[in-house]
């Protein structure tokens, strides 16, 4: 019984705990809060003090609520990149009002601003200017301009500024609950503990109160900033992991396709050599098989040898090969050349190739070519001897 007793009791104190955190968390000022639901209150005020007026005031409700209305339109800024031109608007402003010696402050929005500090392990400084308050001057010309300050600001914290005139300024008023000028607000970009507000500077502050204030804040939470720190470098050190690991994987896909592109252009050269290759091999072959149809072509239409005994006009001729051989045969002398050129080319054994010699005689020197003549009108007599010359 006792020990449950006790366990009830630590139950009790664990749930007084969690109550204590949620009290804590209430009271915890939060920079991205939904702007819709601001802005629509807002809105619900304008519209609800319009129904209450009488007729003659109507036309200056409307013209609040149109105003509220394009804060509501113009609610993206705050969330969106804008131009450049937007982005210089209030520096330069501030720079002709007070010169140039201040703090750097970010160029681009507040949420760009927000993310670059938290990349940076940075605290964020938001200041909102309103021109319109008597210690406004004041603040710029004496504490923003403060050597000391200026280089605090711009070694420890992400310095960030914007109008109040300026839609995204004027939401951030709501946001801040601001009551005065000048204000500023030092945020922790921590990402355990969301956007928090760590410290509020407003009024009347000169530049030794807002160093002291400064330098509490980021003593303060000095353990959140380190955990920070040491978080973007474990998400730094996996993010460079994962992009060498991608970078290889890349890599290696690029020397398959390298791989693979090689091997394909090897393949085509190979096949196209191939193809040459049964193509020189098909037409040397068709060279052979015409040539063996025209050999026996020739020897088909090659006249019968005559017989000097029984016909009349036939001579007897020697041929002399290139390899020294000497064939002969009868012929008549009626008969065209053609018939020992074809005779030759049947008897030659391979050594001369058709149409590719000429048959020449010794003496008189004659070179024989034309296969249309004669025997006779070509004057080759019984018993001549003819060399066959390569062309």
């Amino acid at each position: 019984m006792t020990d449950f007793f006790q366990e009830s009791d630590f139950q009790k104190e664990k749930e007084k705990e969690k109550e204590k955190e949620k009290e804590k968390e209430k009271d915890n000022i939060f920079i991205e809060e939904e702007e819709e639901k601001l802005l629509l209150k807002e809105k619900q005020k304008e519209i609800k003090n319009s129904s209450k007026d009488q007729k003659p005031i109507i036309k200056h409700s409307k013209r609040k609520t149109t105003f509220f209305s394009n804060v509501f339109l113009n609610l993206k800024t705050i969330l969106t990149p804008i131009s450049e031109n937007v982005k210089s608007t209030f520096l330069t402003e501030f720079e002709d009002s007070f010169g140039l010696d201040h703090p750097t402050f970010y160029q681009g929005t507040y949420k760009e601003a927000f993310r670059f500090a938290k990349e940076s392990s940075k605290f964020f400084v938001v200041y909102l200017h309103s021109s319109d308050h008597t210690s406004t001057s004041d603040f710029c010309l004496r504490v923003l301009t403060d050597e000391n300050i200026i280089a605090f600001l711009n070694e420890n914290f992400i310095f960030w500024g914007e109008s109040i005139r300026h839609p995204s300024g004027f939401l951030l008023t709501n946001k801040f609950f601001v009551t005065t000028y000048p204000f500023m607000a030092v945020v922790s970009t921590n990402t355990r503990t969301r956007s928090q507000v760590v410290k509020i500077f407003e009024g009347q502050i000169n530049a030794d109160q807002l160093m002291t204030g400064l330098i509490s804040a980021l003593e303060e939470n000095a353990s959140a900033i380190s955990e920070q720190r040491i978080q973007e470098n474990e998400r730094r050190s996996i993010r460079q992991i994962r992009e060498q690991q991608d970078r290889e994987y890349q890599e290696s896909i690029e020397r398959d396709q390298e791989r693979q592109r090689i091997e394909f252009e090897q393949e085509q050269l190979q096949r196209i050599e191939r193809m040459e290759r049964e193509e020189k091999i098909k037409r040397k072959r068709e060279k052979k098989e015409g040539q063996m149809l025209e050999l026996e072509q020739k020897i088909q239409n090659l006249k019968p040898e005559p017989d000097p005994k029984t016909e009349e006009g036939v001579i007897r001729l020697r041929v002399i090969l290139p390899d020294g051989d000497k064939i002969s045969r009868c012929f008549k002398k009626d008969w065209e050349m053609k018939s020992i050129f074809d005779w030759v080319d049947i008897n030659s054994n391979k050594t001369l190739k058709p149409n590719k010699y000429y048959l020449v005689k010794n003496y008189p020197k004659t070179t024989f070519s034309d296969k249309s003549v004669t025997f006779g009108d070509a004057k080759i007599e019984n018993g001549d001897s003819l060399m066959a010359i390569k062309k």
